[in-house]
């Protein structure tokens, strides 16, 4: 290389002179990349779900309008030229929709044709092909538009509203103030009639849902239902919006008491949160956008106001031991005492199609009876009787909803296993009673007595109920039992040790364990009435289940897909 041309490079490669602009063109360039990857994308994401939207309302407008595929086409055609959109590259097909939950989602749509008989088509699907303008792509050589599709399939899906173990009718509402107020950690004092006031309001269950979305910070149009249900609410959300609903129209009972024992009993909690889905459980819509389905899904599905509390504190007292007491006047039986505990909550009542089920909790309770024997030979007369209680939860769940003028819906209930024995959880032989002597000049204890036994009822059904429209409209609580008292089998458990403390024979010993058992049996029994006023408070039976339908919707029009 001439030795000119040698030098000349060496200056030209030393040369910094406008190094910044070929910089700066290196980072407009990545500016722009960056921008169309951020800009293009989100645009896209944007129009993507409007066209959703708009597939979703084609779908619920085009399934209202079943009479022929020239209707139910014409139906999402205009839904989307009303949303903005063309209606070319809109393919609507009608078919038969199968809510069974063992089917695999994709499989539950069959279209129009193979066999299928036109009164049986209860559905529609909608697919829509669009497209979303690019901004910044297009400088890199990619086309003006990007390709975007949406589906959407709606159906006639029939719901009903029910709950599984609301026993509100023998309520007490002395104990139903220890229990809930000791679950929700403060201290009750409604009455009677607050309570029953709580029973008697239902409110529509949209609307609550969507008030309560409103509280929790949810988007109406864009956030979904299950969205909403998989969220932990705060216990004041879940009471502001069940007031706003009480506040309005849509509402069955007196709303004015119901409003005020509701803030009262869950006021002084309102900053403790809580699953939503514990408390109540709306499946249909768990797809649904927030605010998108309005009242004609909502008729007739109700929330009762009362399971809300019960499950609310139910859910917050998870795991804590809450005490009672009662004074009773039951033959022998003195009074009763003891400590109860929830395990595993479970929503309780529903919003649900075929197959959906709800659940009552685990319960365990540690009973303490005071019994008068009248046996003057014990060191006192007056004995404690510990009996431990565990039972498991309970099932109810939606076998058909026929919507015939004989039966409306049919509920498929199974009652949990319950046990009861003698002793607390770590004592299964206590000492109930202890015999004594004059000896010369001193009264001495010689023996003492203790209890063992069990009583078991196994779980019983599944059992299906039928609810005709008059069951709905009267509230009927419908019960699915075992025909057996736990405590008053029990109590013909019974057996009784003999501890002998001193070497000294009992004079008239069978005549007195004849009589002791007579009176731990009799008093049993009485105390099966008192444990039944103590569970009515959870919705919880021994070895039974009470299930109510609170409302049915037969042509309720949902996404399914």
């Amino acid at each position: 290389m001439p030795q000119p041309l040698r030098v000349l490079l060496r200056q030209f490669a030393g040369d910094e002179r406008g190094v910044i602009s070929v910089m700066a063109v290196g980072a407009l360039i990545l500016a722009l990349a960056v921008a169309m990857i951020v800009i293009d994308t989100g645009a896209m994401l944007y129009a993507r779900r409007d066209l959703q939207a708009a597939t979703d309302a084609a779908a619920l407008g085009a399934v209202r309008q079943l009479q022929s595929q020239e209707a139910t086409q014409t139906a999402a055609e205009t839904i989307f030229d009303i949303n903005g959109f063309q209606t070319a590259g809109t393919e609507v097909a009608r078919g038969v929709y199968d809510p069974d939950p063992s089917k695999q989602a994709s499989s539950r749509f069959i279209a129009e044709g193979g066999g299928i008989d036109e009164a049986d088509i209860n559905a529609v699907r909608v697919r829509k092909a669009a497209s979303s303008p690019t901004y910044f792509a297009r400088l890199f050589g990619f086309g003006s538009l990007t390709a975007i599709d949406a589906e959407a399939t709606a159906a006639y899906v029939k719901t009903v509203s029910f709950s599984a173990g609301t026993r509100l009718a023998e309520l007490n509402e002395g104990l139903a103030n220890q229990i809930l107020g000791g679950l929700l950690g403060t201290t009750l004092n409604l009455s009677l009639v607050d309570y029953n006031a709580l029973a008697a309001a239902n409110i529509d269950a949209l609307e609550f849902l969507d008030a309560l979305a409103v509280e929790v910070g949810l988007e109406a149009g864009s956030d979904t239902y299950g969205d909403l249900l998989d969220t932990e609410v705060a216990i004041g959300d879940i009471v502001a919006a069940a007031v706003d609903v009480l506040n309005g129209e849509s509402f069955e009972g007196d709303p004015s008491v119901a409003k005020v024992a509701l803030q009262t009993a869950l006021s002084p909690v309102e900053n403790v949160t809580v699953p939503l889905d514990q408390i109540l459980d709306a499946t249909p819509f768990v797809n649904r956008v927030i605010g998108s389905i309005g009242s004609s899904a909502g008729d007739n599905v109700p929330f009762n106001v009362y399971d809300i509390l019960t499950g609310t504190a139910m859910v917050a007292g998870e795991g804590e031991v809450v005490g009672f007491d009662t004074d009773v006047n039951l033959g022998s039986l003195a009074s009763v005492s003891g400590t109860i505990s929830v395990g595993s909550p479970m929503a309780h009542m529903a919003v649900g199609k075929v197959g959906d089920s709800v659940q009552t909790s685990q319960i365990e309770i540690q009973l303490n009876a005071v019994i008068d024997t009248g046996i003057l030979s014990l060191v006192d007369s007056q004995i404690a009787v510990p009996v431990y209680i565990t039972a498991a939860e309970g099932t109810a769940t939606v076998a058909s909803i026929p919507c015939s003028d004989s039966t409306v819906t049919v509920l498929s209930g199974t009652t949990g296993a319950t046990d009861a024995r003698y002793g607390t959880e770590s004592d299964t032989t206590p000492t109930i009673a202890t015999i004594e002597l004059n000896i010369g000049l001193a009264t001495v204890p010689v023996m003492n007595l203790k209890a063992s036994g069990s009583h078991q009822l196994a779980s019983h059904g599944p059992t299906d109920i039928a609810f005709t429209q008059t069951d709905v409209d009267s509230a009927t609580i419908k019960t699915i039992s075992s025909d057996s008292n736990i405590l008053s089998g029990l109590g013909g458990a019974l057996t009784i040790q003999q501890v002998t403390l001193v070497g000294i024979s009992i004079p008239g010993l069978s005549t007195i364990l004849s009589t002791l058992m007579s009176a731990v049996g009799g008093a049993l029994t009485s105390l099966d009435t008192v444990l039944d006023s103590l569970l009515t408070t959870l919705g919880v039976k021994l070895g039974a289940m009470d299930i109510i339908v609170h409302g049915a919707k037969c042509r309720a029009p949902v996404l399914v897909g």
